[in-house]
């Protein structure tokens, strides 16, 4: 009898250590900026960008051409990382993404992302809902969100082909954010 009951906790006990494995717990969300934005009209932000002659006229081309073929959600639906912490680069990400020049901007929870937070990644019309087991990091599409979350447990070095997918529905907005994103969503990388 006592045979058995070894045996049946060492069962147990093996179940358990292949079910938590097999189960294992995603990658927690490390949001480090919130807010609510309703972003300026796309002819401003073009007069904005223009006025402010950090951008190359091919950049502002470029940006047109993807507004006219994408329609409006083109400027609403964005994902942009900032590789590293940089006051230039901020400016230049959030100025060329209309952040910077944005009809309103309020914040729902403040800026927290510290230097050993980034890369970080900005999404614009999309909340993060969570990472899911395979690493993906799952959006529902809301206009006037913003989320911005540190990549630095999930993918520090921009090299595990991190997917952005549509939370409970098996669209993929991107195929690896280190390279890009469909389109039809405004995607960059600095």
């Amino acid at each position: 009898m006592h045979f058995f009951s070894v045996t049946r906790g060492l069962v147990f006990t093996a179940a358990v250590i292949v079910s938590s494995s097999v189960f294992a717990e995603a990658p927690k969300i490390s949001i480090c900026h919130a807010a609510l934005v309703e972003l300026a009209s796309f002819d401003k932000h073009l007069n904005d960008i223009r006025a402010s002659k950090r951008y190359e006229p091919e950049q502002i081309d470029g940006l047109i051409a993807s507004q006219r073929k994408y329609g409006r959600d083109f400027f609403t639906s964005q994902i942009f990382i900032q590789e590293e912490l940089s006051g230039s680069t901020n400016f230049d990400l959030r100025m060329f993404h209309g952040l910077w020049g944005a009809a309103k901007y309020r914040n729902i929870a403040d800026w927290d992302c510290l230097n050993n937070d980034y890369p970080i990644i900005y999404f614009v019309g999309f909340r993060v809902r969570e990472i899911g087991n395979d690493g993906s990091i799952l959006v529902t599409s809301e206009q006037s969100i913003v989320n911005v979350i540190s990549l630095k447990a999930l993918d520090p070095k921009l090299d595990k082909h991190t997917k952005v997918k549509i939370f409970q529905g098996d669209k993929v907005l991107c195929q690896d954010i280190a390279k890009g994103c469909e389109p039809n969503i405004f995607y960059d990388r600095e």
